[in-house]
């Protein structure tokens, strides 16, 4: 059986996991919204708006897809 203080090392460690998790979802979050308005604002200057403005949106969404699966795949 473990000691007292090993349980406690093991519970910190998840709760570090947890915390961190929650650290890379904003992290992913506020860098693909900097994606997002970096593509709003330069891909209309060389793209017919509409278009440019959908490319802006669907970069966004591989954005926050690709961070989540690494996010999940960090997790577990």
């Amino acid at each position: 059986m473990g000691s007292q203080g090993e349980d406690n090392d093991i519970m910190q460690d998840e709760v570090q996991i947890r915390m961190d998790a929650r650290i890379l979802d904003i992290l992913s979050a506020v860098v693909s919204f900097i994606v997002l308005l970096v593509f709003l604002l330069v891909l209309p200057a060389f793209l017919e708006p509409g278009i440019a403005y959908l490319l802006a949106i669907a970069i966004f969404i591989l954005t926050m897809s690709g961070a989540g699966f690494y996010i999940n795949k960090a997790i577990s």
